[in-house]
């Protein structure tokens, strides 16, 4: 005798992503971890030490502000550690020993330290933030247009990729063909020019400070740019895979590229960062000295592009190939078959079995109505 049993009651939507979907490897989750533990050791740091005397010097805010970059040093130690890079390590100490005895400073250490092992911290960092969010992100873009009820995520996702709200987002696809064996040049340099953007708008809003003009404040301000500009990448580069993989929605038309859509967003700040540009250059000229807070424009500029350039060849030559496989290898458990499928596809993408019988696709879908004349 058939026994039924009636299921639990679930929401059409209310899917998780398929299991064995992650590309997190161990030492993904590692990084993450160092990484906020030290941000969360540095914030707690600020707010204890500040204004504080230890063992007779006086901690300032300026001189904590020259260590915000120190959590992207501690990963980039534990990759040459996990490489066993030493070569790396022996470089940056002989540099920064050759940079003390001529300057005489300890702050332009830091700034060695830096370049050579927190912009590799920075790579590491954005690596493992893209293994993390990627399939949780095209899950949230699949079925963003299609809901009934969009929840946060969803409403976030479609705004930062600055999808149609008319587009048919199930028929997402890759392209891993893409990640080719030469060096990217053009996708890191879409990358450099986002993050130009992005890295002007955090200049705006410190220099707007009315601590900018502090002349104590000036004291630190390379180490400072060095340290602020080592986040603008965490911002721009975890997008580059959706363009190294060629992430797109599928339609009967022209296809719906993902990082078009994130650069459509972050050039529409351009209008706005343009408009505070000009503000800031108008305080800039009623300063006693402009050419001095020009030079510091211009160079912040050149920090800005160099630190930015610096991590992506780091990322690009070391990451960005063997993320975008790992992640193409798991693209057939999160979407087994394409929703839209033509009989007019490529022939490179049919899939040819042995003993096939072939049918003359002008003969498919033909109507041949008999008509039988009768008087």
């Amino acid at each position: 005798m058939m026994h039924l049993e009636e299921g639990e009651k679930h929401s059409f939507w209310a899917e998780s992503l398929p299991a064995g979907l992650s590309v997190v490897r161990q030492f993904d989750k590692i990084v993450l971890a160092v990484w906020l533990l030290c941000m969360a050791g540095y914030c707690v740091a600020v707010a204890l030490l500040n204004e504080r005397t230890i063992m007779g010097h006086l901690i300032t805010a300026q001189g904590l502000l020259a260590c915000i970059a120190l959590p992207f040093v501690a990963v980039g130690l534990l990759y040459i550690i996990d490489r066993r890079n030493i070569a790396s390590l022996i470089i940056t100490v002989i540099l920064a020993a050759a940079t003390f005895a001529i300057t005489r400073q300890l702050t332009y250490i830091l700034v060695i330290v830096y370049l050579f092992i927190g912009a590799l911290g920075v790579a590491c960092v954005v690596d493992a933030i893209q293994r993390l969010i990627f399939y949780k992100v095209v899950g949230h873009i699949r079925y963003a247009n299609v809901k009934e009820h969009l929840t946060p995520g969803d409403r976030m996702f479609s705004f930062l990729f600055n999808i149609p709200p008319d587009l048919d987002t199930r028929n997402i696809a890759i392209n891993p063909k893409s990640v080719g064996t030469k060096f990217p040049w053009k996708d890191m340099g879409s990358t450099v020019a986002l993050s130009l953007i992005v890295g002007m708008f955090f200049w705006i809003y410190l220099s707007m400070n009315p601590t900018f003009f502090d002349v104590e404040y000036t004291a630190n301000i390379p180490i400072f740019i060095f340290g602020i500009t080592l986040y603008v990448p965490i911002l721009i580069l975890p997008f580059s895979v959706f363009k190294s993989l060629d992430v797109r929605i599928g339609t009967n038309y022209r296809d719906f590229k993902l990082y078009n859509g994130v650069t459509a967003t972050v050039y529409r700040m351009a209008v706005p960062v343009f408009a505070a540009l000009i503000l800031v250059m108008r305080a800039v000229f009623e300063q006693d000295n402009p050419v001095e807070v020009l030079l510091y424009i211009g160079f912040s500029a050149v920090i800005i592009l160099f630190v930015v350039f610096l991590t992506s060849i780091i990322y690009y030559y070391a990451m960005e190939a063997t993320t975008s496989a790992d992640i193409a290898k798991k693209w057939k458990i999160f979407i087994p078959v394409p929703l839209l499928l033509s009989l007019h596809e490529e022939a490179s993408e049919k899939k040819v079995y042995p003993g096939t019988p072939v049918r003359d696709e002008n003969d498919m879908s033909d109507i041949n109505l008999a008509i039988d004349k009768r008087r």
